[in-house]
């Protein structure tokens, strides 16, 4: 399994206000939350992964991101992005409608579900790459 560092997220928020909202702070505004963000798909419990899946695992990291606000700006397309990255690293292609991912991205944030609703919808737009 692959996991993405700090620097590559930090890469992605910076691109992404570069890309879309260049008028907007980029960066690191909580490193510890941001370095919470980055360990926890890597977490173990008793020996065991605490994430045992790789959709588990990226919904970790996306709902840590996203919920977290370790940036200035752009956690959402942040949190988005490196959930995708770190399905790409590890072979597989996110094929979510743009629609439906920006909606699901806002429910993460403002309803909050739980953990396994948000494996399960990455679950079902994941795809081996």
């Amino acid at each position: 399994m692959r996991y993405l560092t700090s620097k590559e997220v930090v890469f992605l928020n910076i691109f992404l206000i570069k890309q879309y909202s260049p008028k907007e702070q980029a960066g690191v505004k909580h490193a510890n939350l941001l370095e919470s963000a980055i360990a926890r798909p890597k977490q173990t419990l008793y020996g065991k992964d605490a994430y045992p899946t790789i959709d588990l695992k990226a919904a970790a990291l996306f709902e840590s991101l996203c919920q977290n606000h370790p940036f200035h700006n752009a956690n959402k397309r942040t949190g988005f992005a490196a959930m995708k990255q770190f399905l790409w690293v590890n072979g597989m292609n996110l094929i979510a409608p743009q629609k439906e991912a920006e909606e699901f991205t806002v429910k993460v944030v403002t309803e909050k579900p739980d953990l396994q609703e948000i494996a399960k919808w990455i679950k079902k737009y994941s795809v081996l790459r």
